[in-house]
């Protein structure tokens, strides 16, 4: 392939297409397609790939984990079996941990899909819907395994709403392929996905359910009432005295003594069409929020509006609600307008919607801990894939430190002497607050520094693009550990 000019490139992968539309088995198109991809990868990227990539590229088409350490390239092994899995015509998904990710993939691989005859489509939180539609329905599409799986809930909705005759029918008629309507799924068959770090979102997210919300009716002044009267009262309650907590699952339930004492307040007026037992229920949820959700560590405040943070990317989780009431409960600890609780309309698990693509595939550069667990949720086995060269990072000892300060003080001595040698630093840290701790730490000791949290996301990819350069020193909540090319 290395000799044929462009036009004839794209013609031998109209070739493999057809053969592949003829029934073709794609085990059997394999060597030809991944030859393919990788002589676009070498003329449309500059990247050829490497030896151990190809086979990434194999353990992936067979419905593997592969195992990839960080920086052996798994944009770039991702586009070989996203070619083959799209030659069928029912197109292939890949699903990164956030949208910075997914946009940033797809454009960096367009070209080589393109210069093969492909269509390459991106979905991200802020994608209008006629655009989602046109995304999906590309050969090859980027996106978020949270996007994928809300468009499936909302497409399950749609259909559901047009058997019970609730569709526009003069839309559904007036409808061509050429112009997607809003009767019209925006997905269509889950037939391929690759799941980049497979072992955080199908392992630690997987029981996460994605849902989404239906406004119930009801009495809001009354609930708004209710959950600001809880929040200014949870301080008066203590454990053990007036509350048992539970750690698994993270529950508060109130004694006789709590119930007693929440008996003698005075109530608001507006609270007298609720009975004892859910001003019970409130107030246990208003301690559990002010025992066990902090913030700017689980949540920050923002425009008068609780974020989440994702505990698993470290980004504000946009759109996102705490259920059962949690949510409602922080805003009103807050003091921040409180939103109305919602019904659920639809809902499914990141596990139960990856379960129904016809194949899975995962890639990740921490699987062979979590290979048991995914062979038995995913029936997928994890294949671990050699690096291109020899490992060549040594691990220094751990370094144990008798309170937070005397560790704090060693973190910044160290950055420092490092910072003067002129060698590039990326700290990592657990919350957006120690971060934060941290970055005032380094003002005190005039170590300039840049700072990549939920709160600093504007310039995350002038950050992440100057994170390696000389005298650099880069602070960072988990946000970094994901996909960051540093």
């Amino acid at each position: 392939f290395a000799s044929l000019s462009d036009r004839d490139l794209r013609k031998e992968s109209l070739a493999i297409r057809y053969r592949a539309n003829s029934g073709e088995a794609l085990d059997h198109l394999l060597p030809e397609a991944f030859a393919l991809v990788r002589e676009a990868g070498r003329r449309f990227v500059s990247m050829r790939h490497y030896d151990v990539q190809i086979l990434g590229g194999i353990a992936l088409h067979e419905g593997c984990i592969a195992e990839m350490q960080t920086g052996e390239g798994k944009t770039l092994t991702a586009t070989l079996p996203l070619y083959l899995a799209s030659l069928t015509g029912a197109g292939a998904h890949l699903a990164t941990s956030n949208d910075y990710l997914a946009g940033r993939d797809a454009e960096l691989m367009k070209p080589l899909f393109e210069g093969l005859g492909l269509s390459v489509g991106v979905v991200q939180s802020h994608t209008p819907r006629p655009q989602r539609q046109t995304a999906y329905r590309a050969d090859v599409t980027y996106s978020t395994a949270k996007e994928l799986g809300f468009d499936f809930l909302r497409d399950r909705l749609l259909l559901r709403r047009v058997k019970e005759g609730q569709a526009l029918v003069l839309d559904a008629l007036a409808n061509d392929d050429e112009s997607p309507s809003e009767s019209q799924p925006v997905q269509r068959q889950l037939n391929y996905i690759i799941v980049d770090e497979a072992d955080s979102i199908l392992i630690d997210e997987a029981r996460t359910p994605l849902i989404v919300s239906s406004l119930p009716g009801g009495s809001e002044t009354a609930m708004e009432v209710l959950y600001s009267f809880s929040a200014a009262v949870a301080e008066r309650f203590e454990e053990t005295t007036h509350f048992e907590f539970k750690h698994k699952p993270r529950s508060v339930t109130l004694n006789e003594d709590g119930r007693k004492l929440l008996r003698s307040l005075s109530f608001p007026d507006e609270l007298n069409t609720f009975g004892m037992i859910d001003i019970y229920e409130q107030v246990e949820r208003a301690i559990l929020v002010a025992r066990e959700y902090q913030k700017d560590r689980h949540y920050v405040v923002r425009n008068d509006e609780i974020v989440i943070v994702d505990e698993f990317t470290g980004r504000l989780a946009e759109g996102r609600k705490w259920r059962a009431g949690i949510h409602q409960a922080i805003e009103a600890r807050e003091g921040v307008p409180v939103s109305v609780d919602t019904g659920d309309a639809a809902k499914v698990t990141i596990q139960d919607f990856f379960l129904r693509y016809n194949r899975l595939a995962g890639m990740t550069g921490t699987a062979a801990t979590s290979a048991l667990e995914l062979y038995k949720i995913y029936n997928t086995s994890v294949a671990v894939i050699p690096t291109h060269k020899p490992p060549n990072r040594s691990r220094l000892p751990d370094q144990v430190f008798g309170n937070s300060e005397a560790k704090w003080d060693a973190i910044v001595r160290q950055i420092a002497k490092l910072h003067v040698e002129g060698r590039p630093v990326l700290v990592g840290t657990r919350s957006i607050d120690k971060s934060e701790y941290l970055s005032e730490k380094l003002n005190e000791a005039n170590v300039a520094h840049l700072v990549l949290n939920a709160r600093h996301t504007a310039d995350e990819n002038g950050i992440i693009a100057k994170a390696g350069e000389e005298n650099r020193v880069t602070v960072a909540t988990n946000m970094a550990g994901r996909g960051t090319d540093i």
